[in-house]
């Protein structure tokens, strides 16, 4: 009677603790942007093989002018937190002063192996994380 119970709480951890990584890297994308002075993104590929990393530009000398560096992950969604996420966008710009480059509200859904949405976070137009 017990075991489900505590497998649901489990699950709704593992859930809790994606949508807090994930509104990590899209704060950690913002701050270097503005940290370093150039366009920064978070970059989503959703699906069964989720995943989510942050690039900025280059701060290595005699770096190319378009070299970027990958500042954090990639992060496997599915084998991290047993869940996976649909992204409405492939990846999310910031310009040097903190904000979204492209004016879109972007929903990133947290689903489970089954495909059931569970969980959702909303980055609106100029970059603030909000939970609908």
């Amino acid at each position: 009677i017990g075991a489900p119970r505590l497998r649901d709480s489990i699950e709704k951890q593992n859930r809790r603790s994606m949508r807090a990584a994930l509104v990590t890297y899209v704060a950690v994308a913002r701050n270097t942007a503005v940290a370093r002075g150039c366009r920064s993104s978070v970059h989503f590929v959703s699906g069964g093989n989720s995943r989510v990393w942050v690039t900025a530009c280059s701060v290595k000398q005699g770096a190319a002018l378009t070299a970027r560096d990958t500042v954090v992950g990639p992060e496997w969604t599915e084998a991290q937190w047993n869940h996976r996420f649909v992204a409405g966008r492939d990846s999310i710009n910031f310009d040097s002063r903190g904000l979204r480059q492209n004016l879109v509200r972007t929903k990133i859904t947290i689903r489970n192996k089954q495909d059931q949405d569970r969980d959702s976070v909303v980055v609106n137009e100029v970059g603030k994380v909000t939970y609908p």
